[in-house]
């Protein structure tokens, strides 16, 4: 029995071995990948990235998430990347309806504060999400978003999809290995725009 902790995105992998094993596609492509809408109407892609375009996908999954009053999931390594990026999010927190931010917190007792009470802050520390970057928000034909894994040396393999199937795998894994309750099924979750 091997002793060996499987990675978060290799069982999520596991799950649907079709995926795994199609090819990586570029998404630092300009040309075909320059908005949201061109990696939703991809539907699934395979990429390796530096954190600089993880960083601009983020942003375009944060921006439709606030225009659309939908909820958000993100996952941060370590406490320092999301204080990078805490007043933006601040701002978010009171543009969407629900939030859950998760991250490397080294003490839970002293994990950053949000300004509105819809939004769950939960320490990943010591879990095999604690080098995932994840990003999620709900349009009208469900959930999309980014499920990357930081291999170190700013490189970050993983992928994007709108299939609801693997983005809700994803999230009973955060559920299971965090023990909470993230839940994008609500119907209370209105999507104002598409």
């Amino acid at each position: 029995m091997s002793n060996q902790i499987e990675s978060f995105l290799s069982n999520i992998w596991s799950q649907f071995p079709d995926l795994q094993n199609k090819e990586f596609t570029d998404v630092t492509d300009r040309e075909k990948f320059a908005t949201l809408d061109d990696h939703i109407d991809a539907k699934y892609v395979n990429f390796e990235a530096k954190r600089k375009d993880l960083y601009r996908l983020s942003m375009m999954i944060e921006n439709y998430a606030q225009r659309a009053y939908s909820p958000l999931l993100a996952t941060f390594e370590t406490e320092s990347l999301y204080k990078y990026v805490e007043d933006r999010y601040v701002e978010i927190l009171k543009n969407i309806p629900k939030a859950w931010i998760v991250g490397g917190f080294d003490n839970p007792f002293f994990a950053p504060r949000t300004p509105v009470d819809t939004a769950e802050l939960l320490t990943c520390a010591g879990t095999t999400l604690q080098n995932m970057w994840i990003v999620i928000t709900k349009g009208p034909d469900g959930p999309f978003g980014l499920v990357a894994e930081d291999l170190g040396g700013d490189r970050f393999r993983g992928f994007f999809t709108t299939h609801s199937k693997i983005l809700f795998k994803v999230i009973d894994k955060i559920n299971g290995t965090m023990m909470t309750d993230i839940d994008f099924k609500k119907s209370e979750w209105n999507i104002m725009e598409q």
